[in-house]
Formats: structure tokens, C-alpha cells, sequence
């Protein structure tokens, strides 16, 4: 599969799933059914980790697929820290994120369930530090999501925005026209 198919195809569609289960989380935290609650928690925590880890492992998509704008690229790392430095805080360039980091720790979280290596550049150590939660006032970023959080080193980050940051960051590095915040 191509790398931008793949992009349009599989990347995005887990974003927007990850999006509309945090609607229904938000739907079943108004109507105070806590069973309801629950169950939206938990989807919105499967949601967001598939996202997260799809929109982690697109590096190694475009690694393999070499399009012409990332042949100068030499390897993953590479390749992750050149998009790194085009990810910004929900498309404020004056606010630069390492979001593309915390999306891998995110993604290896979930994954190993308690992380072991590099601890000392890490954000998210286990896969207990992403949650669905509710944040108070002033508890996240100004213009971040109201749950589904990730609790990095940093403090706590939704992880709406971080999704959104990294997919954005994804789009400018290959040319792809960035549509309003939260559209496809």
C-alpha cells in the first residue's frame, strides 16, 4: 500500500474513531450513568491507543515506501526528529511540542505495559499513565481536550491534541494541505 493510502486509510480513520469515542465518553460522563461511563472510558482508551500507535509507526511506513520528499532520510530516528521539529501546539508555530516523542511512549506504553528501557527521556512510563479523565480548569494547555489524557512527565496532556499535533506535523512534512483542526 502506498505510503499516503496508507496515510488517508488507516492513520486518519483511527484518529477519527479515537475522536468519536471521546464524544461518547463525553456523552456518558453529561448523563451520569456510570456504567455508561466505564465502558466509554474504556473505548476511548482503545481508541486512542490504536491511534497513537498507528500514527507512531507511519515512520516506518514512509521508511519503507522512501517518497521524494523524505529520501534525504536516512533512518528512523532521522526521520522522526525531522517531524518532530514541524509539530507544533494545534497549529501555533510559535509553540513548537515534542509530541511526536510522547506519541512513541504512548504507543510503547500501551504496548509493554511498563516500560524498562531509555526511562530517562521518556514521558510516559506505563501504561497506567494514559487515562481517560476528566481535567479541571487550567489543568491542561489552553485549546486541549477535556479527556482522555495522557499523565507525561510534563503534566497532563490530552490526547486529542497530541493526535492532532503529530497528524498535523505528518501533513506538512509531505506536502498535504492541513484541513480545519478536527476534520479529516
Amino acid at each position: 500500500m502506498p505510503w499516503d493510502e496508507h496515510f488517508h486509510e488507516i492513520v486518519i480513520p483511527a484518529w477519527q474513531a479515537y475522536l468519536r469515542s471521546e464524544t461518547r465518553l463525553t456523552d456518558a460522563a453529561n448523563a451520569r450513568d456510570d456504567v455508561a461511563l466505564k465502558r466509554a472510558g474504556y473505548e476511548a482508551l482503545r481508541e486512542g491507543g490504536a491511534a497513537t500507535i498507528y500514527l507512531h509507526h507511519f515512520a516506518e511506513i514512509v521508511m519503507r515506501a522512501q517518497p521524494a520528499w523524505a529520501r534525504k532520510i536516512r533512518s528512523l530516528r532521522d526521520l522522526r526528529r525531522w517531524v518532530s521539529k514541524h509539530c507544533t501546539m494545534l497549529r501555533n508555530d510559535n509553540r513548537p511540542v515534542a509530541d511526536v516523542e510522547l506519541c512513541e511512549d504512548v504507543a510503547d506504553a500501551l504496548k509493554h505495559a511498563v516500560l524498562t528501557q531509555r526511562l530517562d527521556v521518556r514521558q510516559v512510563r506505563e501504561n497506567d499513565a494514559v487515562i481517560a479523565l476528566s481535567a479541571g480548569y487550567g489543568e491542561l494547555a489552553f485549546g486541549e481536550g477535556k479527556f482522555g489524557g495522557v499523565v507525561a512527565n510534563t503534566g497532563v496532556r490530552a490526547l486529542s491534541s497530541v493526535c492532532q499535533n503529530v497528524v498535523d506535523a505528518w501533513r506538512r512534512v509531505s506536502g498535504i494541505a492541513l484541513p480545519p483542526i478536527g476534520d479529516v
